[in-house]
């Protein structure tokens, strides 16, 4: 009896750690073998050393300044390579706070619109599946070997019949969708600190977000009580986006998230930012006071409007930043 009342609290102290190690994490599986095409689209490359000299690019594809203010609709498929060390170093001192802010946004709402854009892709090719599996007495084997590599990709237990089908297509229909582009951008600019933050120099990591093993950056002042954690780093910005959305849709402490854009669709809402920040209190240890910092800069920034933004046709711009030293 002593060593069961032993075991017993040992097990409720392993899983307050956990708890609270979920409410403190977002942890990730990197997902930078995730490879997409551009799906066929033309591909021109792009060298600059600052931000400003791509203004001549950006007012031949209308994305200005004053396009910006009025509330960009249609976005440049712009796809920096890297985040570019002199934004750190010299731009954020050469430029009005503001106008760093405007540069920010304006190279990571791309990626969110691609990275989204390839999520739709997969809702799409997903739902199909289920329209064919709902039609069917009995799923055939390609659609079930289909809706394996779906439950595989999102984290979905499908372990032969013990998990009924159609409770895999309901969990994956939750998790295979889109994060809006205000609630990006905002957590953006906080998680790398506008852009300028080691993390995002040195990784090309946009959202903080952790992971375990050999790669990573590790914090200078890393807990020893959350055990040997890194900050994960990416080949690009845009795995980066990849991976934000992935760990949103699939990691058990964005339930909520994932509950509430559900909502939103059935009831045939416009899916919000600023609402479903609510949901996100467990992103960080910060709890209610990081939700309130979203939804602060989402405001100040008008940024729920780029919750209609779209992607333009057209050739993929990637943007490669070259230092160039003096003299």
């Amino acid at each position: 009896m002593g060593r069961f009342a032993l075991a017993l609290a040992a097990a409720i102290v392993v899983l307050g750690v956990c708890g609270a190690f979920h409410r403190t994490a977002p942890i990730i599986k990197p997902i930078d073998d995730w490879e997409w095409s551009y799906q066929g689209r033309p591909v021109q490359k792009v060298e600059f050393v600052a931000l400003a000299d791509l203004a001549p690019l950006k007012s031949e594809l209308n994305y200005t300044e004053e396009t910006w203010s009025s509330g960009q609709q249609d976005v440049p498929r712009l796809v920096l390579q890297q985040v570019p060390v002199r934004f750190a170093e010299v731009t954020v001192h050469e430029v009005p706070v503001e106008h760093k802010k405007r540069l920010f946004f304006q190279m990571v709402l791309p990626l969110v619109l691609i990275a989204n854009e390839e999520m739709e892709f997969e809702r799409e090719a997903f739902l199909g599946l289920k329209a064919r599996i709902g039609d069917a007495r009995i799923p055939g084997a390609g659609d079930l070997m289909e809706l394996r590599r779906f439950a595989a990709k999102y984290d979905v237990p499908m372990d032969g019949d013990v998990v009924p089908v159609q409770q895999v297509l309901q969990t994956l229909e939750r998790r295979i969708d889109i994060v809006p582009p205000s609630l990006a951008l905002a957590q953006a600019a906080i998680e790398s600190a506008w852009g300028t933050s080691r993390f995002a120099l040195e990784g090309n990591a946009l959202f903080g977000q952790w992971t375990f093993g050999p790669k990573g950056m590790v914090p200078e002042e890393q807990r020893v009580e959350k055990g040997d954690y890194r900050v994960a780093a990416f080949r690009t910005p845009l795995h980066s986006v990849r991976s934000y959305l992935r760990n949103l849709n699939t990691h058990p402490a964005y339930r909520e998230f994932r509950k509430h854009r559900a909502s939103a669709r059935s009831e045939g809402k416009p899916l919000s930012g600023k609402a479903l920040s609510a949901t996100l209190t467990r992103y960080s240890e910060r709890g209610a006071a990081y939700v309130k910092e979203i939804r602060h800069l989402i405001a100040v920034n008008g940024l729920s409007a780029l919750d209609r933004s779209k992607l333009a046709d057209g050739t993929v711009y990637e943007l490669v930043p070259v230092w160039r030293a003096a003299g």
